[in-house]
């Protein structure tokens, strides 16, 4: 298993699990690919097992938060494809995340949780922020 960023002639591969997350808007989307993969702001990064994509995960770095001062990142996505669940694929994504949040010495890294995703996040070690049950938000903090 190989985590890694996600380059951008891997837009045929991606897009099949990006499709799979849902909600693709399909105009621009290729365009969209590609800025991201191009963009240091992001962290697009792949699970690859025998040349297949299995997973990806999509974070963001939005820079200083102006009135505390520090640095937060955002994650958007997190997707493994079903027959690679609980396989531990998804933890090496969100490792490999933390690393790169230090790296770029982000202070939080903030994200919206789907229902059937708490579990996870909470059995990792992950702070629920809100109990919202229609959108549960979670942090990873990083002491610096």
């Amino acid at each position: 298993m190989e985590i890694r960023r996600i380059q951008k002639d891997e837009f045929q591969n991606a897009s099949v699990l990006l499709r799979e997350m849902g909600k693709v808007e399909e105009e621009g989307f290729h365009q969209r690919f590609i800025e991201i993969v191009e963009s240091t702001d992001y962290l697009f990064i792949g699970a690859i097992h025998e040349e297949q994509m299995i997973g990806y995960l999509l974070a963001q770095d939005y820079g200083i938060h102006l009135r505390l001062g520090k640095k937060i990142c955002r994650l958007h996505d997190l997707y493994v494809l079903s027959e690679y669940r609980r396989t531990g694929v998804a933890r090496m994504l969100m490792v490999a995340t933390a690393e790169w949040c230090k790296s770029v010495e982000a202070t939080w890294l903030q994200w919206n949780a789907s229902k059937q995703s708490v579990e996870f996040y909470e059995k990792i070690g992950c702070e629920r922020l809100t109990y919202d049950e229609d959108k549960p938000e979670f942090e990873l903090e990083f002491k610096t």
